[in-house]
């Protein structure tokens, strides 16, 4: 039986074990330190922390060493590394989409709303370097958190400064921004921002983070990274396809003819056709190839174009293999105990087939397999052997929530002696007319029915009753002395049945006063009935015989 919740009485100091504020000014630090701080409100923590003095420790440790980084692992740090994926992924798609699609005349160039846009986002990530400069980091291959500041700026730099500073400068603003516009510097300082693309990694992996927070299930964490992914490529895609015509007005300065023949003829000349029916053709062949129902939509003669197909071609079929694996690996998830039961059923049809079993016998097997399975197949015991007594005991509780509700002897028992029987329950299917009990076989065991019926048969064969659903038979063979089955108990139909063995009834049963004493009231009564249905055959059956037999003439 599981407890109520724990609620500490012992009145411990602060969990931050930070200094009591004084102050507004002290308070609103104090504050600030205590997000900074690592937290157990972090989806990461309790899979590095694995109890709660270990987590206090890593504070206390961070603390005396005068400590003031950001906790890789704090409130501070999640929100932040959240804001950052929208961040990340707006500058992406924003630098790609001013590029491709926000096209001036070359003596006419101005400031876009996309590039005002650009510069909110630049800023962010200006803050973002400092930040990450001021944030510890866990090392992947000792899983140690450093938490110092020349480890956790050198790694910074080793890796991230240099793409973070170049994508994120203002260039391509600042040159709008002159009187004098030069088209090819203007295309290179475009093409800075792409830089950031990297980060998407980054991204996804904090986009999996924040998921740990509603679910712990891979399967809708691989979900929203392939969506956000599918998405941004299906963007860049559709900007890759206007890339050769780009290329060539930036650096020569008018638009050339020779690209774009999947447009009209009087279209082609990107200036003069909106940005809305660019963008809705682009990302439309795009998709087309990403599905593979339109190749040819893209007409191409330029190599360069060719080229440009061919990497959209090579790249989608590749991202849409990775899909189609991730789909198959969640199928093989989701249903891998019905195809365990189908691998196991096609193995009893061989062997069926190999021995030449009649089909009413085929027919049986099938159904006998198809009601123990539930056609999910797994290993009960390797599910429950890792887990303690008293988990297991409260799982058996759970899944015989339903045959407690339903047996009579069980009511106002104590829950823990109710656990301890029924962890000794071991399931048993019989199909219809498949013989339970014997008369005067040994009783080592007795049964409780979950659902289905059993018939009852005296001695001398005559048809007691029916138990069904919640009922239990077999105690009366424990109760004697010579442990002799007085009835026999048929199948009538498909049964599910628990059975008690004789050493857990005298173990469990025996020593519980009420269990006992309901038993025994039972264990008489119906040893009483089947001697009544007996006695009553018996007369019925010498009545019988000694009635004279009376022949008519008619019969003769």
């Amino acid at each position: 039986m599981s407890l109520k919740r724990h609620y500490c009485q012992l009145g411990f100091a602060s969990e931050s074990m930070l200094p009591k504020a004084e102050g507004r000014w002290d308070s609103f630090c104090r504050g600030l330190r205590k997000i900074c701080q690592v937290t157990d409100l972090h989806p990461e923590t309790k899979e590095h922390f694995r109890s709660y003095p270990a987590l206090v420790n890593e504070r206390k440790i961070n603390l005396m060493r005068g400590c003031n980084l950001i906790h890789p692992m704090s409130v501070a740090s999640l929100i932040w590394n959240s804001i950052m994926v929208v961040v990340n992924l707006s500058h992406m798609f924003v630098s790609t989409l001013r590029i491709a699609y926000v096209i001036d005349p070359v003596h006419f160039s101005r400031h876009h709303y996309v590039d005002e846009a650009l510069i909110v986002l630049d800023m962010m990530c200006w803050l973002d370097v400092i930040v990450k400069f001021n944030t510890g980091f866990k090392d992947k291959y000792t899983s140690n958190i450093v938490m110092e500041r020349k480890r956790v700026a050198g790694r910074y730099l080793r890796r991230w400064l240099l793409p973070d500073l170049i994508s994120s400068m203002p260039i391509a603003y600042i040159i709008l921004s002159l009187p004098v516009k030069r088209t090819r510097c203007l295309l290179i300082a475009h093409f800075l921002p792409l830089l950031r693309t990297p980060r998407v990694y980054t991204a996804l992996m904090d986009i999996q983070i924040f998921m740990k927070l509603f679910t712990s299930s891979y399967i809708w964490h691989g979900a929203v990274q392939l969506t956000v992914l599918f998405m941004m490529t299906t963007h860049w895609c559709g900007c890759l396809v206007y890339l050769p015509t780009i290329l060539f007005y930036y650096w020569f300065g008018h638009m050339s003819s020779n690209y774009n023949r999947f447009l009209k003829e009087s279209e082609r000349d990107l200036l003069q056709l909106d940005f809305i029916t660019r963008y809705q053709l682009g990302t439309f062949i795009t998709l087309s190839t990403f599905f593979g129902t339109g190749f040819t939509l893209f007409l191409a003669s330029e190599p360069e174009e060719l080229i440009v197909h061919a990497f959209i071609i090579l790249f989608s079929t590749v991202f849409m293999v990775y899909i189609l694996v991730f789909l198959l690996k969640v199928y093989m998830t989701l249903f891998s105990s019905t195809i365990r039961y189908n691998e196991l059923m096609n193995q009893v049809k061989e062997y069926m087939r190999h021995k030449q079993f009649p089909v009413p016998l085929q027919k049986r097997v099938k159904t006998f397999y198809s009601q123990l399975y539930q056609k999910r197949y797994y290993k009960e015991e390797s599910v429950l052997e890792c887990l303690s007594e008293e988990l297991r005991n409260e799982i058996t509780l759970h899944t015989c929530r339903v045959l407690v509700d339903k047996v009579t002897l069980f009511k106002d028992v104590p829950a823990s002696a109710v656990g301890s029987v029924l962890g000794c329950l071991k399931p048993e299917v019989y199909l219809p007319n498949d013989p339970v009990l014997r008369a005067g076989d040994d009783g080592n065991c007795m049964y409780f029915i979950d659902y289905g019926t059993v018939a009852i048969y005296s001695l001398k064969g005559v048809e007691v009753c029916h138990l069904e659903d919640g009922a239990h038979f077999g105690e009366v063979a424990l109760l004697m002395r010579d442990s002799k089955r007085l009835v026999t108990v048929v199948a009538v139909e498909i049964t599910q049945l628990y059975r008690l063995d004789d050493i857990d009834f005298r173990q469990y049963v025996f020593t519980n006063q009420i269990l006992f004493e309901r038993i025994q009231t039972l264990a008489s009564q119906r040893m009483h009935e089947a001697v009544l249905v007996d006695r009553q055959f018996q007369r019925d059956r010498e009545k019988f015989n000694e009635k004279p037999i009376e022949f008519s003439e008619t019969s003769i």
